[in-house]
């Protein structure tokens, strides 16, 4: 295959996978993205409004949405759902689930119904769209770092949505939250807002991933949500 093929592939599959996720918007053109991480947050009814009032909202993994009876912490919108192999599933994981967009990284999708527990608790209509490596995960690891070993450097969920939300829709206001890393990159274990937790794996290099989201900071293409 020739390089002009390769990179009209990568293209091809890059479009592809932007049109999917923006037909799961609230609105078209998509305007303002939220990315939520899994990270405890407390009860703050700014942060919930900034939320709730996106076009597209990702959240990944060991998701939690708000009761509607409860405070105010993480919103109750999800669009996009990043989910790593081994995803705990939540009480919010398959909420509402036909009108979400389910992402697996490609280097998991064949193993998706490995997900625990097993594969009873997937729906059987809910299909997946695979978060394809050459043009989303390749462009991501040589970000985070140019030299990387491959398959030593592994980009968490969180990264891999917050990475989606700010170059596929460049043109949006891009908002995120709930993401411990950026305060804690020697931080060995996750604690997650639906409970629990659990070990961040050593492949993860979250000192890069915080650099990463701090240079979309410091360049003004994303802001923090308290």
């Amino acid at each position: 295959m020739l390089a002009a093929e390769v990179a009209a592939s990568r293209q091809a599959q890059w479009d592809l996978l932007r049109d999917y996720i923006a037909s799961y918007a609230e609105r078209r053109p998509v305007r303002k993205v939220t990315v939520v991480g899994n990270a405890p947050l407390g009860p703050n009814p700014e942060r919930v409004a900034e939320i709730d009032s996106s076009d597209l909202v990702f959240r990944m993994n060991s998701m939690a949405l708000d009761d509607p009876s409860g405070p105010p912490c993480v919103g109750t919108k999800c669009h996009v759902l990043t989910v790593s192999r081994y995803a705990p599933v939540t009480p919010w994981m398959f909420q509402d689930y036909r009108r979400r967009a389910y992402l697996i990284p490609q280097a998991g999708y064949g193993l998706r119904y490995i997900l625990l527990p097993q594969p009873y608790f997937w729906p059987s209509d809910l299909g997946t769209m695979p978060v394809p490596n050459a043009p989303v995960i390749t462009r991501l690891l040589d970000q985070l770092d140019p030299d990387h070993v491959p398959n030593e450097l592994i980009p968490t969920s969180g990264s891999i949505s917050c990475f989606l939300a700010h170059e596929l829709f460049p043109e949006a206001e891009m908002l995120a939250t709930g993401f411990s890393f950026l305060d804690g990159v020697q931080q060995d274990s996750w604690r997650y807002q639906s409970g629990g937790g659990s070990p961040v794996i050593p492949a993860h290099q979250l000192d890069l991933e915080a650099a990463l989201l701090r240079s979309w900071i410091d360049d003004g293409s994303m802001r923090m949500l308290p």
